[in-house]
């Protein structure tokens, strides 16, 4: 890192800037009739000591690669970065105060859209959990690129996100990865919304991080010169750093160091008292120019020879090496996949989607993921690159360990660091990390989520690892794009829509189907649906269905067409697809069947006649479990000829009835 000599002291002043940024929180937060004020009195100290003496950013160029990355994991303290940003002339007072208003650039929790925001946070432990994806994302490029890209990532987090699970699956693994250049800030109050800390919580912090390899300092969190200094520690070390600030909730309120002050307004006799105690004029949104000037001033002082020597260093990059960067700067460069060879005679789809993953990675080198300790079950391996571990960042696979919610979250955090992660569990475990994939949907982050083992064709695990409301669930999640293929033909297809777009992806592969279908080449995957097999007459049915299920409904076509019962089948392989640009494929209005060996809810958008399950699995040989489901083409046949029947009578006793 390049070091600029330090300017003499002035606390004083420090503290003048301090004490403006209480104010106009706790202004804003009064004007906007909501917020948490408690954190805003209580971590300015913090977030100040960081942003005038450590933070490398740029306020002219916000988007630079090389800036240190901050998280504010307690996003319920967004006023007071929106405060700093104010002063730093990035946000306007108009935004100031729009806080929490439509449409503004200040609501109520930081979203990654957001001028200086690095990530959407609120829900606890998904800052602090994706901080740690950004700090992989830091060493791998660092690795691969050199020291162009060599920036350290601070996050500011609370007792809630330390609390929530998510965050110690994630910070462990920071640990046993070594990943120095991570700094928690710690707003140690002691206080959560229901009360004293100790009413949930015994844990020894010191004693946890020691633990999980991180180096532990505690400071005075109301001391400028304690915090600045454990920071300058904290980056010295070889080890992720977590610095305990010790803080007083809602400082100077009349109810300091309570939860009342947590998550409400505070009163206008309060605020004035306030800002008497903090010798500022008692005035809505009146922010001293001199505090304004004087952070500014430290700041660009310390950045401009920083980012000039960094523009230089950027400038003599050769050729090869700013084609590397390309990705991470222009964000209208798409990655174009290419043709795709493959031996695919004999083998399951999990084995070809490996096959895949491996010719990509050798094309795509910002490719990078693992799976939840499953990785020679999902078969997601890059077979030709080495781990990922503190003796060899260069690596490119992740081991995250029993970890699924930790997985999506660095996942997320990795993502937006410029690379293109995945990450691989079973279908039925998706439920342990879907806060983390709602995030990336919330986020609109490139994720790669590869889930395997789809369907109760799993057999003899049983009901707990055969998943049924599953994909359901996940498709009520707006913006992520569900891709269950049927057969190689299809997943070769999935695979380039998802590496040629930006967008959160499923991608949902049976434990064992080696089918291949002649009807699916050609097939438009990218539209989300269309028609596998089209009819013969004017009278027929509609089949419809995606992935494992597609090979059973093409077998109920077939014995439909045995008794004289034509049928047009639709493969359906990624339904957000199709809902983007929907079109009519049952034209003619046609009675249409769905088949799927989950929850019938997947298929009502399209029809209420869906063959699903209404219960959870049971543990038996696959062929006997899809049997006591009723999936045999025999069956089926004969449901659809029964809801015929039943369907014509009663349309024949209607009209008799007239």
């Amino acid at each position: 890192m390049f070091l600029i000599p330090r300017k003499k002291e002035n606390f004083e002043m420090d503290y003048k800037v301090i004490n403006n940024l209480r104010a106009l929180s706790i202004d804003m937060i009064n004007n906007a009739k909501s917020g948490h004020p408690g954190i805003c009195l209580g971590a300015a100290v913090i977030l100040y000591t960081l942003f005038s003496r450590h933070l490398s950013f740029n306020r002219k160029d916000l988007d630079w690669i090389n800036r240190d990355r901050f998280i504010l994991s307690a996003g319920h303290g967004a006023p007071l970065l929106y405060s700093i940003m104010y002063m730093l002339d990035i946000l306007t007072m108009e935004d100031i105060k729009s806080l929490r208003v439509l449409n503004s650039k200040t609501p109520g929790h930081p979203e990654v859209d957001i001028p200086f925001v690095e990530m959407t946070t609120g829900p606890l432990g998904q800052g602090v959990a994706s901080s740690v994806g950004m700090a992989i994302g830091e060493a791998h490029l660092n690795a691969t690129m050199g020291n162009i890209i060599d920036h350290y990532t601070y996050v500011l987090a609370g007792d809630g996100d330390l609390m929530e699970g998510v965050s110690y699956e994630a910070l462990a693994l920071a640990g046993k990865l070594n990943l120095n250049k991570l700094i928690i800030l710690y707003d140690s109050n002691n206080v959560t919304l229901d009360g004293d800390l100790d009413k949930s919580s015994i844990e020894d912090i010191n004693a946890r991080f020691k633990a999980i390899n991180f180096d532990v300092h505690t400071v005075d969190g109301d001391s400028v010169k304690e915090i600045d200094n454990d920071i300058i520690k904290a980056k010295k070390s070889d080890r992720p750093s977590i610095i305990i600030c010790k803080t007083v909730i809602g400082k100077y309120s009349e109810n300091e160091g309570s939860n009342v002050v947590h998550g409400k307004p505070l009163s206008i006799e309060d605020i004035s008292t306030i800002k008497e105690k903090l010798d500022l004029y008692d005035s809505p949104f009146t922010v001293s120019m001199d505090a304004a000037t004087y952070l500014t001033d430290q700041i660009d002082a310390r950045m401009n020879l920083e980012y000039k020597d960094w523009k230089r260093r950027y400038n003599n990059l050769k050729e090869s090496r700013l084609n590397d960067l390309k990705p991470l700067i222009d964000q209208n460069s798409k990655y174009e996949m290419g043709n795709i060879i493959l031996d695919y005679e004999g083998k399951s789809l999990r084995d070809l989607s490996n096959a895949i993953l491996n010719e990509i990675a050798n094309k795509f080198p910002l490719l990078m993921g693992g799976s939840a300790d499953l990785s020679s079950s999902c078969k997601t391996n890059l077979n030709n690159y080495p781990i990922f571990d503190k003796n060899n960042y260069r690596g490119r696979n992740i081991y995250f360990g029993i970890r699924e919610h930790a997985m999506g979250s660095i996942l997320n955090g990795m993502a937006l660091s410029g690379l293109r992660p995945f990450g691989s569990t079973f279908l039925v475990f998706s439920d342990y990390l879907r806060p983390a994939i709602r995030m990336s949907a919330l986020m609109n982050l490139p994720v790669i989520y590869i889930f395997t083992h789809d369907s109760i064709t799993v057999g003899e695990d049983g009901k707990t690892h055969q998943p049924i409301e599953q994909l359901a669930s996940l498709e009520l999640i707006p913006n992520l794009y569900i891709y269950r293929p049927f057969d190689v033909n299809e997943l070769i297809a999935s695979y380039k829509d998802i590496l040629e777009n930006e967008r959160p992806s499923v991608l949902v592969l049976p434990r064992d189907n080696k089918e291949i279908s002649e009807l699916t080449k050609g097939g438009n995957v990218n539209k989300g649906a269309y028609i596998l097999k089209k009819e013969e007459t004017d009278d027929y049915l509609v089949l419809l269905s995606n992935g494992e299920e597609l090979g059973l409904t093409i077998k109920v076509s077939e014995e439909l067409k045995s008794i004289g019962i034509d049928s047009r089948i639709v493969s359906i392989p990624c339904p957000q697809l199709y809902y983007d640009n929907p079109y009519d494929f049952n034209p003619d209005n046609k009675e249409m069947y769905a088949i799927t060996y989950g929850v019938p809810d997947y298929y009502y958008r399209f029809t209420k006649n869906v063959i699903g399950i209404e219960s959870f699995g049971v543990s038996a040989k696959k062929e006997d479990v899809l049997e006591n489901f009723g999936f045999t083409s025999k069956i089926i046949v004969d449901t659809i000829l029964n809801k015929n029947k039943k369907a014509n009578d009663e349309e024949k006793g209607n009209y008799e009835d007239k």
